[in-house]
């Protein structure tokens, strides 16, 4: 993987983010997901056994064309790095989310209570319709510091380490989980392989990200992210959002999660972090610690990708 592939992926995803085009390659992969499902759940076998299937030939039919390219431009010189810095740009999603939540912060300013859970509402998949300002900031906080861990820092490591095809590989596994690896009676079986493969490749991540948020907070903040991070990485049900989500409490100083409901069913998570309920100045506090986290991973991909190279 070369510094300067690596260094285009970046350029284009801070300056041009997440274009919502029909035809990107993340909304081809949702597509493909859509088609392969139904398809696998006729197969004459366990549940557990078609999910395992299903994942299987979404990461090898949408990892093809990739490595394809990649092997097309292998001895190409420039052409290779642009073309690998185009494909690992699609595999990054560091920029879009943070523009929303920061939106959101102005949505919640100028429109109050409402027009923040409106916002937040195309952001997540909670309920929304009856939280209060400290809910709405504290879903936002959360769904950022998880998509810092998910979408810039795995993103760029699996880059840095393998290019675009383990960046890939990591962004086919993050997507079939948000879309089959749901804990209810209809994935619990099928979506157990998409599940299981997108906690081990985020493992490490989810843990590089905190100790990225807890130095982005230095001078003050670093022993109370780490503090935190360790404390509570481990009380979600996740083995991994716990802990990008402690290290956002813990740096900005909030308590956050808690119970919330999903499509009218109360869930009791537990609440992460010491502090008072988030405010509007906390949310604004949050993006720009995101920013810095988000710089900093990008500088530690480049020299990832340069060490890998020698």
């Amino acid at each position: 993987m070369s510094v300067l592939a690596m260094l285009i992926a970046l350029c284009l995803d801070f300056t041009l983010g997440d274009p919502s085009w029909n035809w990107h390659p993340v909304r081809i992969l949702g597509r493909l997901i859509s088609y392969i499902e139904p398809l696998c759940r006729t197969f004459p076998v366990h549940p557990k056994a078609q999910g395992f299937i299903f994942a299987a030939l979404n990461i090898v039919i949408f990892i093809v064309p990739v490595l394809f390219v990649s092997l097309l431009f292998s001895h190409a010189g420039y052409l290779r790095d642009i073309s690998d810095g185009i494909i690992i740009y699609f595999a990054i999603g560091g920029t879009c989310l943070a523009r929303e939540v920061g939106g959101l912060s102005d949505a919640l300013e100028s429109g109050g209570i409402v027009m923040g859970r409106e916002k937040l509402r195309m952001l997540v998949s909670r309920d929304v319709g009856s939280m209060d300002e400290a809910a709405v900031v504290s879903s936002a906080i959360e769904t950022l510091s998880e998509n810092f861990s998910d979408s810039a820092v795995a993103a760029l490591f699996y880059a840095a380490l393998g290019g675009p095809v383990l960046a890939w590989i990591h962004r086919i596994s993050n997507t079939l989980d948000a879309m089959a690896g749901y804990k209810t009676e209809e994935y619990a079986d099928f979506g157990y392989a998409s599940a299981k493969l997108d906690d081990v490749l985020n493992f490490i991540p989810a843990r590089l990200s905190a100790l990225i948020v807890a130095l982005s907070s230095y001078p003050g903040g670093v022993a109370e992210t780490i503090r935190c991070a360790l404390e509570n990485g481990r009380k979600l049900s996740s083995p991994n959002s716990g802990y990008p989500i402690a290290a956002f409490a813990g740096a900005l100083g909030v308590k956050l999660c808690g119970p919330v409901s999903y499509f009218g069913k109360v869930k009791d998570k537990p609440f992460i972090g010491d502090g008072p309920r988030p405010d509007v100045s906390c949310l604004k506090r949050a993006v720009v610690l995101y920013w810095n986290s988000y710089a900093l991973a990008a500088a530690g991909a480049v020299l990832i990708s340069e060490a890998v190279r020698i």
